[in-house]
């Protein structure tokens, strides 16, 4: 039996959290992967090479002649490997434009859709949509908000698998831990009323920031100001470089609950619930770790599944709630079949096969 020959391509370096899930569905079958990607990419995410069997770097210049060359360069490696299929794990922008109109007839090409705008009149995306025809974006609640679309298909799919890297941080036996992914910073995350939320929780109740903070930045001195002022600053965890994978799956590890901070004042209420999804929200599907929600979002069907709402007013009331609760919540995400890991790579790998 021949086996399958696909190349995954992440070369935008900011959603290879979505890869682990694929490179799992496709080494259960055998495939022969070829990771096409960045070296910064490459490098946080080592825990990947015992599963690809060739690595192709493809760097950008910023220069449109320049970048055209490197897309042909790539897809006469393809045509050399003799690939016969193509993943774009973020289907969207220039380069994926390029490589995907220069890929021959006979490799099949698939995409991944982060943010559904893009099926919302993108020009750049009805020119990727000329050869790729198969896409899928990352939840339920996404794909039901997508109209039906002429020379496309779509399903959906749930990226939850993580390595579990094994690294033990240090956690007090009454200590409990929120966790917001990435550092502080004030676009996504209503950091006017986080003060408030922390207020309203005891003690012994840490808030980790689980990313990079950009502590020269101005959103960030004010909120650590107000937050010594209350004298709360000890409450808050952060990180003023770059977090290991190994480090990042250590906190998850012993996170009690996550919070992703949309508020339906933050700029980026909209975009992180109606037009994609955080990654939290995926983080917690795998994790298994329930999140701490705006009341506001309290319709969306995933989330409540996974979530315990709140509201800023009474999150000391609600918090108390999540508290007794959290081991119910904990069980329910872990047995829910929906994200079940062999469920999500199984719908992978069908999205794959039956590619027309």
């Amino acid at each position: 039996m021949i086996k399958l020959r696909i190349a995954l391509v992440e070369i935008g370096g900011s959603h290879d959290e979505c890869l682990f899930t694929q490179i799992l569905a496709l080494s259960s079958i055998e495939a022969e992967i070829t990771f096409v990607t960045t070296r910064e990419v490459y490098d946080r995410n080592k825990h990947f090479l015992p599963y690809i069997h060739h690595t192709y770097f493809f760097e950008t210049s910023g220069k449109a002649i320049a970048d055209f060359k490197n897309a042909r360069r790539l897809v006469r490696f393809f045509k050399q490997q003799d690939i016969q299929k193509v993943v774009f794990n973020t289907a969207q922008g220039g380069q994926i434009r390029n490589i995907s109109l220069l890929l021959p007839r006979r490799i099949q090409a698939f995409g991944i859709i982060h943010t559904i705008r893009k099926f919302h009149g993108s020009f750049t995306h009805k020119i990727i949509n000329r050869k790729i025809k198969k896409f899928l974006v990352l939840s339920d609640d996404l794909l039901k908000r997508i109209a039906p679309q002429k020379n496309s298909t779509i399903g959906s799919f749930y990226p939850i698998d993580f390595p579990r890297l094994g690294k033990d941080i240090h956690k007090s036996d009454d200590a409990c831990w929120v966790t917001l992914t990435g550092g502080v910073e004030n676009r996504r995350k209503d950091l006017t009323g986080f003060v408030s939320l922390v207020e309203q929780t005891p003690a012994n109740v840490s808030f980790i920031f689980l990313g990079k903070t950009d502590v020269t930045r101005e959103d960030v001195g004010q909120l650590f100001e107000e937050l010594k002022a209350r004298n709360l600053m000890n409450r808050i965890v952060y990180f003023d470089s770059f977090i290991d994978a190994e480090t990042f799956d250590g906190y998850l590890t012993k996170t009690d609950f996550l919070l992703p901070l949309i508020h339906p004042t933050t700029q980026s209420a909209e975009q992180y619930v109606v037009n994609q999804i955080s990654g939290a929200f995926t983080l917690s599907f795998g994790y298994h770790i329930p999140l701490l929600m705006h009341v506001a979002f309290q319709n969306e069907l995933d989330l409540q599944q996974a979530s315990f709402f709140y509201d800023p007013i009474h999150f000391n009331r609600d918090f108390t709630t999540a508290l007794h609760e959290n081991g119910a919540k904990r069980q329910q995400l872990k047995h829910n079949p929906k994200w079940q890991s062999e469920a999500q790579q199984d719908i992978y790998l069908r999205f794959l096969e039956t590619h027309e």
